[in-house]
Order: structure tokens, then sequence, then C-alpha cells
């Protein structure tokens, strides 16, 4: 047979939602038991004012809901540290210990832990633990997340670290220092532009048959005004005088001096001391009070008198007319002796004879970016027409050819052929030799 013990151990299920009202109904809790939690409430409040410096009791009291069996938990810890205020009779003189000793009594009484409980209970289960859940569900959605964009930029920066190390090899840096390799690429300037220099005189036939060609077209139209036309006067120039500076080409005269301007960031100019005015502290220089002393000659006499001033027993003749004596006839010689005159007017006449080029004057052809703009336009307007000319020679009815063997020069008419414009055009137009 079962024994009445063993059929006090055995299980009872309940339905957490429905465990409060049970235990109200079979009379194990008060149904009161909310009025005995606040009174409990109170002496909690009142017995947390007063606690040991113990790390794991500042735990529990610290943002968190002090239930049951946290006032357990901090009985038991301030049995460790209270334990030299208790008596022998296993009493603690302590006011702390009592005062939790006694929040435990309430609990205990009419079960109100147990209603307590079972009310933490049903909100943990309806509301805390799927608000974890969907918390914990949010999380790994952002660690996922996280995880694909690591990946994603991880990626993205090797692709950009690639390019910029192709891109740093494109322009013959190293990629340490960005600002400074670049700077030391501008010294290779001088040596492309003057290799560009030399090879834009193989232009000059093609410079002179495109020339050729439009004096040809205008004046067979009759217009003989606009016959005596240079075609890219730009690249013409480049041929005859090299990538000179732009004074010498806007003025056509060599300039003397140069002034050559920095190079763009090259550095912040040093910082020059202004002149400063050294006032000594001594009194000729200024009175006792700081003031300019403008000698004692009477001046403070002359203002009360009226301001005017004394000459000192000069005539002044006609001061009265409001003019001055000149002592003459009103003519005026007036005689410069010594060198210093001659040196200065000497010295503006050497500054005024010399050509100086400042400023965008002093770039060259190819530094400066409108000169450069205008080359590379007159570049493709030569390249154009040599490509529309080789398109018409190569065709099956040769009109230029034709009109060029009675109408143009004989260097025009041989540089026409397409055997001729071939090379010149170059990269334009990749063409077979094709002689009339």
């Amino acid at each position: 047979m079962v024994s009445q013990q063993d059929i006090q151990k055995l299980p009872i299920d309940i339905h957490y939602n429905k465990l409060l009202d049970w235990l109200v109904d079979r009379r194990h809790c008060n149904r009161q038991w909310q009025a005995a939690a606040l009174v409990v409430r109170e002496k909690i409040n009142a017995a947390i004012q007063d606690m040991p410096e113990v790390q794991e009791i500042t735990q529990l009291l610290q943002g968190t809901y002090i239930n049951y069996f946290h006032c357990i938990r901090i009985v038991e810890l301030l049995k460790v540290s209270e334990a030299n205020t208790k008596d022998i009779f296993g009493r603690y003189s302590s006011q702390r210990m009592k005062d939790w000793q006694e929040v435990v009594r309430l609990y205990e009484k009419d079960n109100v832990n147990l209603a307590e409980g079972a009310q933490l209970l049903t909100r943990n289960v309806n509301y805390e633990i799927p608000a974890v859940k969907r918390q914990i569900a949010k999380c790994k959605q952002t660690q996922e997340e996280c995880v694909k964009k690591e990946a994603d930029f991880t990626s993205q920066a090797r692709i950009e670290r690639e390019g910029f190390k192709a891109s740093c090899k494109e322009l013959g840096i190293v990629g340490k220092n960005i600002r400074s390799e670049l700077l030391a690429l501008l010294k290779q300037l001088p040596g492309i532009h003057q290799k560009l220099a030399e090879e834009t005189k193989s232009l000059q036939p093609a410079i002179d048959f495109y020339t050729a060609f439009v004096q040809f077209l205008l004046s067979s139209s009759g217009d003989d005004a606009k016959a005596d036309v240079s075609m890219v006067s730009m690249l013409r120039y480049l041929t005859s005088h090299g990538n000179t500076t732009v004074y010498q080409w806007r003025t056509g005269e060599v300039p003397t001096v140069v002034v050559e301007p920095g190079l763009p960031g090259g550095g912040e100019p040093a910082a020059t001391e202004e002149p400063q005015i050294t006032w000594e502290d001594s009194g000729d220089a200024a009175g006792g009070d700081g003031e300019i002393s403008w000698g004692d000659e009477g001046a403070e006499g002359q203002e009360e008198e009226g301001g005017e001033i004394d000459w000192g027993g000069m005539d002044t003749g006609g001061a009265e007319d409001g003019g001055i004596d000149w002592g003459g006839d009103g003519e005026l010689d007036i005689t410069v002796e010594g060198s210093g005159a001659d040196q200065s007017q000497n010295g503006a006449g050497a500054v005024a004879d010399s050509r100086v080029a400042m400023g965008t004057d002093a770039l060259s052809l190819f530094d400066h970016k409108e000169t450069r703009d205008q080359v590379i336009n007159e570049l493709r307007e030569l390249s154009g027409f040599l490509a529309q000319r080789l398109v018409e020679m190569e065709g099956e009815n040769n009109v230029l050819a034709e009109i060029f063997q009675s109408a143009l020069l004989c260097f025009v008419f041989l540089f026409s052929q397409t055997a001729c414009l071939g090379p010149r055009l170059g990269t334009v137009h990749n063409s077979n030799e094709i002689h009339f």
C-alpha cells in the first residue's frame, strides 16, 4: 500500500496561469496577500538604506526587483558579515540582520512569498521569456547581418586595395607618401615636354598640307581676302620654336628674366618677421608722461595767443593775402647735383628695358593650361583632317587627287598620296599603301 507520506510527494499538474488562483482557492494564501506584500515592500525599502559594503549584496540591490529569494540570499550573506554581532543565544544584535529577518518573516506569514512567486512565474512566462526570445532572435539576425557586411567590406577593401596598387603602379609611385611622390613626378615633366616638342617637328609636312589645302579651297571660291590663312598656328609655332615660354609666344620676344612660379603644394613659405618699431625708454624721445616732446619753443604760448605760428621775425610779405613769397619773380630754378639721380634714372631705364616673365607668362606652353588645351585641340583638328583625306583618297573615285594634279604645288600633290598620309596619321588610321 502507498503511505500517506508518499501520496503527499506525488506531483500535481497545475497550469501556470491558474497557479495563483489555485493557491488562493486552496487557502494556501490569503486573498488579501497584495496588501501584505505592500507592507513587505516598505520594510525592504527601509532596510536597504543601511547595507554593508559587500559586492554580491550591492549587485543584488542594483536595478532589480527584490523578491523573497533575494531576501533569503541577503540574510545568508549578512550571517557572514555580521557574525561578530551574534550573542551566546544565537541572536544577532545588528539592526541590519534584524531588519532583513523581519522581512523574511513577513514574507513567510500567510505564504505571501508563494503568492508573489506565482505572480512572478506567470509574468515571466507570459511576457519576460517571449521578450527575451525576441531579443535573442533579433540579436542573432543582427549578428548574421554584421558577419555578411564584414565579408562584403573585406572583399570591397581587397578590391579597393588592388585598385589603389594598380593606380599607383600606373602613375609610377609607391603609394606610401602620395603627396610627395606626386610632386616628385613634376620633375619629369620638362624632359617629357622637350621630347614632345621634338616630335612635333615631324608634323611640319602635315601642317603645310593642311594650310595649302585650306588656301586652295578659299582661293578657288574667289575669296582672295581669306586665302592667306595660317592653320594650327600653335603647332606651327611649336615646330619652329619649340616649347618656349608663354611670354615669348605671346610677345615674340625672348624674356631676359624668368620668374618661375613655385610648385603647387610645395610647402608653406617661411614666415618673415615684420619690422617693429622699438621705442626706447629715453627722455629725449618722449616726455616723462609718454607724450611726444615737440620742444619748448613757446608752443603753449602760441596756442594761447590764437593758434598762430611764430615765424621768428621772418617777413611774411604777402601772407596776409594768403600767398607765399618765394623771394623772386615767380620763376624757380631747381638744380639737382650729384650722381645719385643719374644712377636712379639709369636703373629705372634698365628695368623698363628688361623683359621679365612672371606668373603664367613664365610657364612653358605645355605647362600652361590654355596653351596646352590649344595644342591638344589643334592636334585633334589636324588628325581629323588627315583621317578625312585618307578616307576620300582610299575610295574608288579619288576626286581629290584629280583636283590636286592641276591645282596644287608639287610637294602638296606628293603628300596627298595615301602612302604619305598613312604614316602621318599613325594611330588614327592604319591603312595600306595606295598609289595613284
